[in-house]
Order: C-alpha cells, then structure tokens, then sequence
C-alpha cells in the first residue's frame, strides 16, 4: 500500500497484492489497516483512488461490496471516499460470503450467531459501522438487508418534543418509510434522518424504496440538501412536475463568512471536484455549488444567458444583497461571468468571479495569431507541456484519443462534403471520451457545450480572478490571460496552479488551487444589521 497524508484524509495511491490471496480476508484487513493509520492520525477519511485496467476488477468488485454508496466520479476514474471509522470496522465475513442469496433466512440466523460480544457492548447493540458494514457486504438482497437489520437493530422511539404528524399522502408514506428503515416508533415530519441514525448506506436503500413507491430516481445528494420528511416530501412534489429540485448544494455550509457559489461544469454535476477543492478551503468559508437544472430533473436552458439569469435567482434567495462571491471551473468559469455582468446591472456588488481554467467564447481566443512573432515560441512551449501530460496516460488512453480524433475528423469531412460546415454543432467524442459518462449525463454535457459555443460574451465593468495551469488548447491563440483581458474593464488577476485542465482538483494540484484561490475571499465574518438591510465585512 503507497499512499500519503493530507489535511483531513489518507490519500491512497496504489493497493496491491497477490491475487491468490483474494477472497481470504486480506484485502478487508489491508483495507481496516489504512483506517486505523486515518485514526490514529486523527484523519477524518480514506480515500481510495481507482482507474479501471483490464486486470483490477476484482480490486473494483471489492471495493463495491465494502462501499458502493461511497463512490464517487473523478477524471475518468473513482474515488471511494470511505469514513475513517468505516475502513477501520471493515472485516472478513465468510458466512456472507458463502450463503447463498436464495436462503436469506440462515444467512441472517449464521449473521446473529457470529455477532462478537465486543460488538454486542456497544451502545444501541451492534455499532454502527458494524452495520455499515453487514449491509455493504450483502447489499444486493433488500429482503436479506432488512432481516440483518431487525436482528441487529433495537426499535427506538423518536422525539415527540418537535412531533408533527404528516399532511399529505407523500408525507404519510415517507413517514412509514423512514420508521421502517430506522426502526422508529413514531416518525414526524420535522424529524432529521441523519438526527435519527440514518447514515449513507441506509439513504440507498431509502432512495431505493422511493424509487419503488413513487416511481421516481432521486440523486443521493437530495438527502443531504432535504433531510426532514416535510422537505424530502416537497423535493419528491417538485421532480414530479410540480416544480424543479433545488440547485444549491451546500457543499461546506458551515461558517459566518459571505458564500462562495461556484457554478457547475458542463454535465451539470458539482460534488466531485468542489467537494475536493472544499477540503483545503478554510474551515470557516462557505461554499455552494449550484447543479444544472437538468440535474435536478428539469428541462436544461438552451442559451448561457437564461443559465444565468435562473442561477442569479437562486443565488439572490440565499444572499439576498452583495458582495457576492462566484466562481466556476470551464464552463462553469463562463456561466460565473454571465451572472456577475447581470448581478452588476442590477445594481449589486460583485466581490470575485473567479475562473478555473476558463476561457472566454466567441472573443478571440479561438483564433489562432500565427503571424504574431511571439506566437511560434508559445506554441512550440505549449507543445511540450501537451506531450509531456499527455505521456502520462495510460496506453489504452492515448488510443482512445487518436481514435476519437480520427473519427471526430471523418465526421467533419463528411458535413463539409455534404454542405453543413458553417453550423456550429459540437462533436461531443471530440471533447470527452463518451466511455467515461452515463447517458443522461452525456446530454447534458450536449447542451451545456452546444449552450457555450453559441454564446458571444460581453464586456464586464468589474476585474477578475483567471486561476490558470500552464498548458492550453493546441489551436488557440495562445494569450496568456486567455482573453478575459479584453473583456474585464477592471483587468484580470492571474494566478497559476500546478497540473493540467483534466486534473486541476487532483491531489496535490487541489492543494495549490486552494492556496491560490484563498486569499482573494473575505477573511472575516460578515456582520449584518436588519434594520438597515445592509451588510459589512468586519476589519
């Protein structure tokens, strides 16, 4: 095992062993190892990286049988981002192993038998991630899930101190829903899941029961941005037709200073690389990501400027007065730009725009100045820093990519032939590998390209922050400020940070774009006087 330390997390690079020692327990107790090095460190997470081979799935079947829910995307790759307690509870279990499916109740009489008195002790009987664990490793049988949790769990009765009955139907059933699967007496629908000991491999199988109950597929984040029955109720009204989910994702929602907003990239997802980014973030720093709407089960906008407009609103709900903070990585970068010049025309203040390797569309930098005698050298520099990243990939990476461009350039040839150059219509499999991405998300990212290259931006009156790595696209016109300098009236601050634009908020490049990004935020918190509905940053 190859990794290294981090603030808040075990970072694991490589896990290797032979594999004629799988399926005997050593992987688990590689696994609880690396947890109980997290803890003695007094780290919070084990983050285990992994990049699909043709030779690692048994590596990826275990890391799905121990956490799944934990999953995340990352550049192409995962990211399982396991709770330090968790890694550490990890253990063999052969009995789970060796049963099979069609006999839930043995496997479940085999589970109570071999309950260890030290897990017994515990309070509230069997630990929690003891549970985490029994339900990881047989989470493909709901009926076998819910006999480990009647044989582990004991029914407890929830606060009635704040006790509101439901409703409506929606609230009714949730309700219902949430005793079960928390062994509740009585559930209200102002009671918290989490509050009462809900956890996240729990909220799978709660998202797959209302799956089932209202025929409807929920993000996971949904539950953490709605954790009472009364929201989780309204979110479930609203992806039903009568309205679109909430945009915010309190990604770090913890502190007293103005919030950073940072706009999702093209796919419309926000968690994987601000979730990375907010790690290294001051601990007192707010930050909310904002999802596309057709992550949030809504119709997608067709142009960059109603993105905006509609995020503006939702930004202006959760901070109803300037200076506001905004910011957004590639296409997220422009959609940030757009609403800073609408903010300021609506009168408010704009703190920071923040761009993480964004660069500006329809204003120039797509152009290539050959003629400019400068222009030979920058190309020939950003030459190197593209071969020497791109010598990085894997084999099977560089294929693809040569297959992807030939076929992008045959497809393009045949429009030309056929009279339909001069339409503005974005190649996807020329930007990303379509491998790597789920179907829906693939239209999104259709969208949200299609949205930028129809887009012309506009001059801003107010400056801003260019956080920039050092390579750029082959065909550009290479400017060192991407542009944005004829744009910002106010100038641009530009900031460079190590990596390339595919893996900005990896380790350790994450690490620098926070130190880079940090001191342009507020360094103290705001004070507010409602009386005069105005808002200060102390000295």
């Amino acid at each position: 095992m190859i990794y290294q330390l981090r603030e808040g997390a075990l970072d694991v690079d490589t896990f290797l062993l032979s594999c004629r020692v799988l399926g005997r327990g050593v992987e688990h107790r590689m696994l609880a190892r690396i947890g109980e090095t997290a803890q003695q460190r007094k780290l919070n997470w084990v983050d285990v990286h992994f990049a699909s081979t043709d030779r690692n799935q048994p590596a990826l079947d275990f890391l799905e049988s121990i956490g799944g829910p934990f999953r995340q995307s990352l550049n192409g790759g995962l990211l399982f981002r396991f709770p330090a307690g968790f890694a550490a509870e990890v253990t063999f279990n052969p009995q789970a192993n060796e049963a099979p499916i069609s006999e839930p109740k043995d496997e479940a009489a085999r589970a109570t038998k071999t309950a260890t008195p030290e897990n017994n002790n515990r309070a509230g009987g069997v630990g929690k991630f003891t549970r985490c664990r029994d339900i990881a490793l047989n989470a493909n049988d709901a009926a076998l899930i819910h006999q480990h949790l009647e044989a582990h769990t004991q029914v407890r009765a929830a606060s009635h101190s704040n006790y509101v009955a439901p409703r409506n139907e929606t609230e009714r059933q949730l309700c219902d829903l949430w005793q079960k699967l928390l062994h509740v007496k009585q559930v209200g629908i102002r009671d918290n899941f989490f509050e009462l000991g809900g956890h996240s491999l729990l909220a799978v199988r709660l998202f797959a029961e209302i799956e089932k109950m209202f025929g409807r597929k929920l993000p996971l984040v949904t539950l953490f941005q709605s954790p009472t029955v009364r929201q989780l109720a309204k979110s479930l009204n609203q992806e039903a037709g009568q309205g679109v989910g909430a945009l915010l994702v309190p990604v770090q929602p913890n502190g007293s200073k103005p919030p950073l907003f940072l706009i999702h990239g093209a796919g419309g997802d926000v968690l994987w690389g601000y979730a990375n980014l907010a790690g290294h973030m001051p601990a007192d720093q707010p930050i909310f990501g904002i999802r596309s709407r057709g992550q949030a089960g809504g119709g997608e906008f067709e142009t960059l400027e109603e993105m905006a407009a509609y995020y503006v609103k939702e930004v202006r709900a959760k901070q109803p007065k300037g200076p506001y903070h905004l910011g957004g990585y590639c296409f997220g970068g422009n959609v940030a730009y757009e609403m800073a010049r609408k903010l300021t025309a609506q009168g408010e203040a704009v703190a920071l725009v923040a761009l993480l390797d964004s660069a500006p569309s329809n204003a120039g930098y797509e152009k290539m100045r050959w003629w400019n005698p400068s222009f030979v050298f920058r190309f020939g520099r950003n030459l190197s820093y593209w071969l020497s990243d791109f010598s990085q990939l894997e084999f099977k990476e560089r294929r693809r990519w040569f297959e992807r461009k030939l076929s992008g350039l045959r497809r393009k040839l045949l429009r030309r032939l056929r009279g339909q150059g001069s339409e503005q219509i974005v190649d996807l499999e020329d930007v990303i590998d379509p491998n790597h991405f789920p179907e829906n998300e693939l239209k999104l990212w259709q969208a949200h390209l299609q949205a930028l290259v129809s887009h012309v931006e506009k001059p801003y009156d107010g400056k801003v922050l260019l956080l920039r790595t050092r390579g750029q696209p082959m065909l550009c016109s290479l400017e060192e400020d991407f542009c944005w300098g004829r744009l910002a009236k106010g100038g641009v601050h530009l900031e460079r940070i190590p990596g390339s634009y595919e893996n900005i908020f990896m380790e350790p490049n994450v690490q620098e774009l926070a130190r880079a990004l940090t001191p342009y935020l507020p360094q103290a918190a705001v004070k507010v006087r409602p009386e005069l509905e105005t808002v200060e940053i102390s000295n």
